[in-house]
C-alpha cells in the first residue's frame, strides 16, 4: 500500500486488511514523502510494517514495497491495496479461493462498488464495464479499451510478480502498463464473481491529479503494446474522429502502416483523413489488414461489434476494440 497525505482514509482502509477473513497477512505500507500524520497515527500492529520510499512518487512507492515483499516476507501471494479504498472483509479469502480453483489464472482482480461525493454517469458507465469483465476471455479482447482490472484489487502469486518484474516509470498509467505487458506474456487475468472492493472517487485522487492517466497517455500505451503484439503491419481503422486520429498517429509513431479510415456517415465516406482514403463500413469484407475500432461514442461499439460479427469477422482474430 503506497501511501501519500492519506488523510483520514488511511485508518479506514488499514482496518479493512487488518480484519481480512484470511488471518495470515502482512500489510506493508510505503510512504512516499507523506506531510500530514496519517501514518504516525496509525495503532501499532505486528502485521504492519512501514516502509520509507527511498525515491519519489507511486512506481517507485510501489517497486519498493514489492521489492522487500519479494525478499523479506515469507509470503506466497502479493495484493495491492490503496489507502483511500475499502476492501470487503473476505476480498483475500475470495480471490484466494479463486486463485486455487482456477490455477491457470495469473492476476486475479476483483469487481468494484465506486463511491465518491461526484459520482458522474461517466463513472457509474465505467464502473458497469469493469465488472462485467469477469472471464479471462472477455478481459484479453477488452484490454485495448481500458485498464480491465481495478488496480488495488489486483492479487497475484510472487512468481508472477517476479516474472513481470515489477512497475516501469513511462509517461501512462504503471497499472495500465503492467497488465498490457502481462497480457503481452500471454498472462490470464480473471476475477470472482462478488464485489469486493469499495472504490473510492476524491478530488485529490492521484488518477485525477497526475497528467500520466490523461486520456491520451492510455492511447500511448496501448498503441505501444498493440505494435508489438503479433497480428499485422497493416491496419485498417474504424472511425474518423479525435480517437482515431490519436489512433492512427500512434500507430504512425512506431512504424506501423495505417492503409485506411472506415465510417457509415455519407458526408464522411469518400473524404480523406491524414492523406488516407475513407470507405464504407457498410459491406465491408476481411481483408490481411487488421481492423481497429476506434469509437469512442457510448454504445457504438457494441453496435459495430454486432455489426462485424453478422459479417463473419472474428474479434481477436480479425479485430479489436481499442476505444
Amino acid at each position: 500500500m503506497p501511501v501519500r497525505n492519506a488523510g483520514d482514509f488511511l485508518k479506514q482502509s488499514v482496518t479493512s486488511v487488518l480484519l481480512q477473513t484470511h488471518k495470515n497477512i502482512k500489510l506493508i505500507i510505503v510512504d512516499d514523502h507523506s506531510t500530514d500524520d496519517s501514518i504516525q497515527i496509525l495503532a501499532p500492529d505486528p502485521r504492519i510494517k512501514i516502509l520509507k520510499n527511498p525515491g519519489d512518487g507511486i512506481v517507485q512507492a510501489l517497486n519498493h514495497g514489492l521489492e522487500y515483499a519479494l525478499a523479506e516476507v515469507d509470503c506466497e501471494y502479493i495484493a495491492r491495496m490503496d489507502a483511500d479504498d475499502i476492501a470487503h472483509r473476505q476480498r483475500l479469502e475470495k480471490q484466494l479461493a479463486y486463485q486455487r480453483d482456477n490455477p491457470d489464472i495469473d492476476i486475479i482482480g476483483a469487481k468494484v462498488q465506486m463511491f465518491g461525493e461526484n459520482l458522474g454517469d461517466g463513472y457509474r458507465h465505467y464502473e458497469q464495464w469493469i465488472n462485467s469483465l469477469v472471464e479471462p476471455e472477455d478481459i484479453s479482447l477488452n484490454i485495448f479499451i481500458e485498464s480491465p482490472i481495478p488496480h488495488p484489487t489486483a492479487f497475484a502469486h510472487k512468481s508472477v510478480w517476479q516474472k513481470l518484474g515489477g512497475y516501469l516509470d513511462h509517461t501512462w498509467p504503471e497499472d495500465y502498463d503492467l497488465w498490457l505487458r502481462a497480457h503481452l506474456l500471454n498472462m490470464r487475468f480473471g476475477k470472482p464473481q462478488e464485489v469486493l472492493l469499495d472504490w473510492r472517487d476524491h478530488e485529490p485522487r492521484l488518477s485525477r491529479k497526475d497528467d500520466r492517466y490523461a486520456k491520451k497517455y492510455f492511447y500511448h500505451a496501448k498503441i505501444y503494446y498493440l505494435a508489438k503484439q503479433d497480428i499485422t503491419k497493416q491496419f485498417r481503422i474504424w472511425g474518423t474522429g479525435p480517437t482515431a486520429m490519436l489512433v492512427h498517429d500512434q500507430l504512425i509513431e512506431h512504424k506501423v502502416e495505417v492503409t485506411s479510415f472506415i465510417d457509415i456517415s455519407e458526408k464522411m465516406i469518400g473524404r480523406k483523413k491524414r492523406n488516407k482514403d475513407v470507405i464504407s463500413g457498410w459491406g465491408l469484407i476481411k481483408t490481411t489488414e487488421f481492423l481497429l475500432i476506434a469509437v469512442a461514442s457510448r454504445g457504438a461499439r457494441n453496435e459495430i461489434r454486432e455489426y462485424l460479427n453478422s459479417q463473419g469477422f472474428s474479434e481477436g482474430s480479425d479485430y479489436l476494440c481499442v476505444a
